[in-house]
């Protein structure tokens, strides 16, 4: 059920965050995604030391962003209020602010302090121009690759598809690895590779008018670049069970040459002490394009959210300013390989010396292109999920799974009329 998140005005919301007197003790509920970094902790310890009396409680989700969405809709339908602050993904904010579930939280910072972080992940926290959430950490599609590997074989990262397709074919077959692996499950994930496919192509899922454009040449193009690694062996057939981690784990064991991941997986590839038998032999670079395209990585991210329905908005306010803080987002930089929200830790020398990479590829973070910004938008996500798998799997055509998806995407955003 849908709610007019004008039912309680935002002068009430923001004021109730801001004055609502605390009580004595109190347990702050946040709920979040399984921490891959192994940081969360660390800094909730240190959120506690700094604020005597609050308690922070994590309900973990499961892995899978598209389950996890699911329980987040039926905790905030029925009006739950055992959890305070949801880390949501960035795709998330309109459909759930548009249903009056979220609390406006542009009064918990400067006009300043906005500033200082990353347009594109800061923008998809806003809905009619109010803001529902504050980006957490980003994110951006990269290509992983195996820089030893590569230098044996006297070749440089892959800038095109079929390059990458033609390489990884070729030293899947002389190397007796992986060539490509991605995140192929029937999940959000797939989306997002499958967007940085059609973008490189210079599709989009909607035209200009607002029309769907799954049927279309570009759309068809770039299903086909994605069907044509699973059918030169570029990719093995399992990537259509992979979710990040099925992907980073065959990679950092060694037993891949290629993998589109999120940079939370770089941290964790030069850990030795975490199992990686690629330290020191990764290499990063911008996703593949079309000729004469430019790279395009789907932005990702999660933000933070205060429920509408907590108990305790003063104190769940509190841990959203900690943890999206300078001094949190240059902890995660450091120790768990999160991509900073915030600008300015970008530019923290100390930052920089342990990520060398992030200079390197700023500009793709800070140009990363959002997920379709609509209410109906993970409906859609079901629907393209579903027929693009279709299709990767083999039981149906490109050509029809697009057609039918044509048809439902016009349906879902009113379209067939």
């Amino acid at each position: 059920m849908r709610r007019n998140p004008l039912l309680l005005p935002a002068c009430c919301l923001a004021l109730s965050v801001l004055s609502c007197a605390p009580s004595a003790s109190r347990t702050v509920t946040l709920a979040a995604g399984k921490d891959p970094t192994g940081q969360h902790q660390a800094l909730l310890a240190e959120f506690e030391r700094q604020n005597p009396g609050i308690k922070v409680r994590v309900l973990e989700m499961p892995e899978s962003s598209s389950a996890q969405h699911d329980l987040y809709v039926t905790y905030l339908a029925g009006r739950d209020r055992s959890i305070d602050v949801y880390s949501i993904d960035i795709i998330w904010p309109a459909e759930f602010a548009s249903a009056g579930w979220l609390m406006p939280l542009e009064s918990l910072f400067t006009a300043g302090e906005l500033e200082d972080f990353l347009p594109g992940p800061l923008a998809g926290c806003r809905y009619r121009d109010s803001l529902y959430a504050v980006p957490w950490f980003t994110d951006a599609g990269l290509l992983y690759y195996r820089s030893d590997i590569l230098s044996r074989h006297g070749l440089k990262p892959p800038v095109t598809w079929g390059d990458l397709i033609n390489q990884a074919t070729a030293l899947s077959r002389s190397e007796g690895l992986a060539g490509y692996v991605w995140q192929g499950q029937q999940y959000e994930g797939l989306v997002c590779n499958f967007l940085e496919v059609l973008w490189s192509c210079g599709g989009r899922v909607f035209d200009p008018a607002g029309r769907p454009a799954m049927d279309g040449p570009q759309a068809r193009q770039a299903a086909e670049i994605m069907l044509e690694m699973l059918r030169t062996s570029a990719s093995p057939k399992g990537v259509l069970t992979y979710k990040e981690e099925e992907a980073r784990q065959l990679f950092t064991s060694g037993g891949a040459v290629f993998m589109r991941n999120w940079p939370y997986a770089w941290t964790i590839s030069q850990d030795s002490g975490q199992g990686s038998a690629v330290a020191g032999r990764t290499g990063l670079a911008p996703l593949p394009s079309l000729n004469g395209r430019s790279s395009s990585a789907c932005l990702g991210g999660w933000n933070l959210a205060i429920s509408r329905y907590t108990r305790h908005p003063e104190s769940a306010a509190k841990l959203v300013r900690f943890l999206t803080s300078v001094r949190s987002q240059k902890h995660f930089a450091l120790h768990g390989g999160r991509l900073p929200a915030r600008a300015s830790v970008y530019a923290d020398a100390e930052v920089l010396a342990a990520n060398p990479h992030f200079a390197q590829l700023y500009l793709a973070f800070a140009s990363a292109r959002p997920r379709p910004v609509r209410p109906d938008y993970p409906a859609l996500s079901d629907e393209i999920q579903l027929g693009l798998h279709r299709a990767l799997a083999g039981n149906v055509t490109v050509r029809q799974a697009l057609l039918d998806l044509q048809g439902r995407l016009e349906r879902i955003a009113g379209m067939d009329r």
